[in-house]
């Protein structure tokens, strides 16, 4: 399994989108639609730090619960890629508890439960841990921008400037978390700030590369089946035949 990890509007659903398309493999995507965690996000949002601190808990296990389906199918497929996932939950949980909107009791039974559904998927046959984790590094401005782009009217500062803060303190956590040393799998950083895989074709393939070089550094994808993509990506993405000098 690959996990792509950042904080939010780094870019993780559009870089998974691209790489399981390079490499012909499922990928699995938070569905903020889902029945079962919409209206509760919705709620999230909608009153600033109160509302936050009422939902924030039951979200988290709402969230949990569809993570931990989507692993479950994941392990029993190669390279499977996870733009959200166990990791990012954590990482997500423990930051609102930091923040003091959620309650220590309710982040304890979170944590617990965090563990259960891990062991479930570390249990034989399967190794429920990723193969590589990719960290979208993005700066908190660029990220608000990003936020604003994709015009999800509950996440919009112009209605609730104080969304801002929040913003930060989430890319804070995240920056926190690398920075503090993920052993369990390689960590791969991507500098979202130079490589703009999103709008450009030389840094999508740089981004491409990176990631997919990595894999084949531990054994998870061959030099062939790694030339192979690369030979069929352009056609693949539908890019411009390139200009004659």
């Amino acid at each position: 399994m690959l996990y792509i990890l950042g904080s939010i509007g780094a870019g993780k659903t559009t870089l998974t989108q691209m790489l399981a398309k390079d490499m012909g493999v499922k990928a699995y995507y938070e569905d903020v639609n889902n029945g079962l965690v919409k209206d509760m996000l919705e709620e999230f949002y909608s009153a600033g730090i109160e509302s936050r601190k009422r939902v924030s808990a039951m979200l988290q296990v709402a969230f949990l619960t569809v993570r931990f389906q989507q692993a479950l199918k994941a392990v029993r497929e190669k390279n499977a890629i996870l733009d959200s996932n166990l990791t990012s939950d954590f990482i997500m949980c423990t930051h609102l508890y930091e923040r003091g909107e959620m309650d220590y009791a309710s982040y304890k039974a979170y944590m617990a439960l965090n563990q259960i559904m891990q062991g479930q998927l570390d249990s034989e046959p399967y190794n429920g841990k990723p193969d590589v984790i990719v960290y979208l590094d993005i700066d908190p401005e660029h990220e608000l921008d990003e936020i604003q782009k994709r015009g999800r009217d509950m996440e919009d500062v112009r209605k609730d400037p104080k969304l801002v803060d929040y913003y930060h303190s989430v890319n804070r956590a995240y920056k926190n978390w690398a920075a503090g040393g993920y052993v369990q799998a390689p960590l791969l950083k991507v500098d979202r700030d130079k490589y703009d895989f999103v709008n450009n074709i030389e840094d999508r393939n740089a981004v491409l590369d990176m990631i997919e070089q990595t894999l084949v550094d531990y054994g998870k994808l061959t030099e062939a089946e790694f030339e192979q993509i690369k030979a069929e990506r352009a056609e693949k993405f539908n890019d411009p035949a390139p200009v004659a000098a």
